[in-house]
């Protein structure tokens, strides 16, 4: 092939990226506002029993996690517990913060 006749080939492959880049897009919007209009258009009885059905499903894969030995997440540990756990990365990082130099004010450098 000659590099007269490769330009021609690479444009056109290009266009055709690009369209087909466009339509991806332009149907994914589309797809976004119907799925919105769909639920807006369902009855509030339909609306609270499918939220119900979320929720359920959320809790089942909870428990399928914790049955796993998957670490918990941030919002399933007791409030306390979180509480001290912050205090504790605190505590850590501003001891980090003292022997790197860095004093205990964030966000100010010493020049």
């Amino acid at each position: 092939m000659i590099a007269s006749e490769t330009q021609p080939v690479f444009a056109t492959m290009k266009r055709r990226l690009a369209l087909s880049l466009l339509l991806l897009s332009l149907l994914g919007s589309v797809s976004n506002v119907w799925a919105q209009g769909y639920w807006r258009d369902l009855p509030p009885d339909e609306r609270r029993q499918m939220r119900q059905q979320m929720r359920e499903h959320w809790q089942q894969e909870r428990e399928i996690r914790r049955e796993e030995g998957a670490p918990p997440r941030w919002r399933d540990v007791p409030p306390e517990d979180r509480r001290r756990l912050r205090d504790e990365m605190r505590e850590q990082r501003g001891l980090q913060d003292q022997r790197d130099g860095r004093g205990g004010a964030r966000g100010w450098r010493r020049d």
